[in-house]
């Protein structure tokens, strides 16, 4: 504003210029757009006022004084409406580089979601699916491709998905698609090989992927692979099975002592062939004299080392008799 001053001094006391005002107008435009309306205004105000003093104090024949001020004013309007459209113009830019910035923000927060499922997909043991609502495999997580034993995805992708299941399991897959396109979610077990051939057991989820409007546009299908804990609970069966049948005493108990369990061969050994066992303990099976040990020596040694081997006295129904006794942890 000074250089500009300084020049317009030049124009008038050298060049003979009547009109130094608008000397001053890039000036006011740069100050208005780096900061803001209110500096623009009184930029103009003390331009306008000050080409009109130095219009004025020089020797100008044919520009009365009356005509220099009102030149002074009529710049003064029009540069007030160029800062307003100046002003204007620096809010448009702030509020596109708000935008911009917002945006990329989005972006930003979008590809770290998008990483941080990808992460949790890839991360999963879950065999996670999407279908279409054909039920065909659209996609497959990272996690599933490996605990599927599936080298390539696109060799799969499209195949009907009920058709990997057998028997029962293929009839449960498709009812539980026809019940996710209507918008149902259903669960059920079923054998399914890998695709290296390994057979398993699964536990599935299937349920339906909702758009914007609420409709039903895929469908999710959720499977884990339970083959160990089938397998565990075959075991189970086949030890309930073998207990029950067996001529020997066999009982179980809690890491509390509480019994809750005795085959018929060991109710019939202490007489207890009709009666509620659940407010037994271990420990009341003995004499006073060897309660106290199996309370402390046997369950401790249990938890410890994971058996305990010795002779047992009964004292059920007032008997009292002697066998050998092995006792291990039931887990």
């Amino acid at each position: 504003m000074a250089a500009l001053a300084v020049l317009a001094i030049v124009q008038n006391r050298v060049l003979g210029a009547s009109a130094p005002w608008f000397i001053f107008t890039p000036a006011i435009v740069l100050l208005t757009l780096f900061f803001g309306t209110g500096p623009g205004v009184a930029a103009t105000i003390a331009a306008a006022a000050f080409a009109g003093y130095v219009a004025a104090s020089s020797s100008h024949p044919h520009l009365p004084s009356s005509t220099l001020w009102t030149a002074s004013a009529a710049f003064c309007l029009s540069t007030l409406g160029l800062v307003w459209l100046v002003a204007a113009l620096r809010r448009a830019l702030q509020d596109s580089d708000a935008l911009r910035a917002a945006r990329e923000q989005d972006h930003a927060e979008a590809a770290r979601r998008e990483a941080f499922l990808t992460s949790v997909l890839a991360s999963s043991t879950d065999c996670i699916k999407v279908l279409d609502l054909d039920g065909r495999l659209t996609f497959m997580s990272e996690g599933g491709q490996r605990v599927m034993e599936v080298s390539d995805f696109n060799a799969i992708a499209g195949c009907p998905w009920p058709d990997f299941w057998e028997g029962a399991g293929n009839t449960e897959a498709r009812a539980a698609i026809a019940d996710a396109t209507r918008g149902a979610s259903r669960s059920f077990v079923g054998v399914a090989d890998t695709m290296a051939g390994a057979k398993r057991w699964w536990h599935v989820a299937v349920s339906p992927i909702r758009g914007i409007d609420g409709s039903v546009e895929r469908i999710l299908s959720v499977s884990r692979d339970i083959s160990e804990l089938r397998a565990s609970e075959d075991e189970r069966d086949r030890f309930v099975r073998l207990a029950e049948n067996s001529t020997d005493f066999i009982g179980m108990a809690g890491l509390d002592g509480r019994i809750w369990y005795l085959n018929d061969a060991g109710r019939r050994m202490v007489g207890l062939q009709d009666a509620d066992i659940g407010h037994l303990f271990a420990e009341d099976f003995f004499p006073p004299d060897q309660a106290d040990f199996v309370a402390t020596v046997v369950r401790r040694a249990v938890d410890r080392q994971g058996r305990w081997e010795g002779n047992w006295r009964s004292a059920i129904s007032g008997r009292v008799k002697s066998f050998p006794s092995c006792t291990l942890p039931f887990r």
